[in-house]
């Protein structure tokens, strides 16, 4: 998805989510969604994403708001 560095670790924080998500650790996944969105903005601000990552990952930001938000236990 995105080559350098800071995008390599935007995709390490991406990768946490969904793994937080299918363990069903909703507090590990809503802390690093923060930290994605933290990391974001400040990758966005220093101009390392270009205007199409940077509307990708507010739109896979805001997919895994809805997720958390519908975030159900199975146990």
């Amino acid at each position: 998805m995105f080559q350098s560095r800071k995008r390599k670790s935007l995709e390490s924080v991406i990768r946490q989510i969904r793994v937080d998500l299918a363990n069903n650790y909703k507090d590990n996944a809503i802390e690093n969604l923060n930290r994605l969105r933290q990391e974001t903005e400040a990758a966005n601000a220093s101009g390392e994403l270009k205007p199409k990552e940077m509307a990708e990952l507010r739109s896979l930001i805001e997919h895994f708001e809805t997720d958390i938000k519908n975030f159900k236990r199975t146990y």
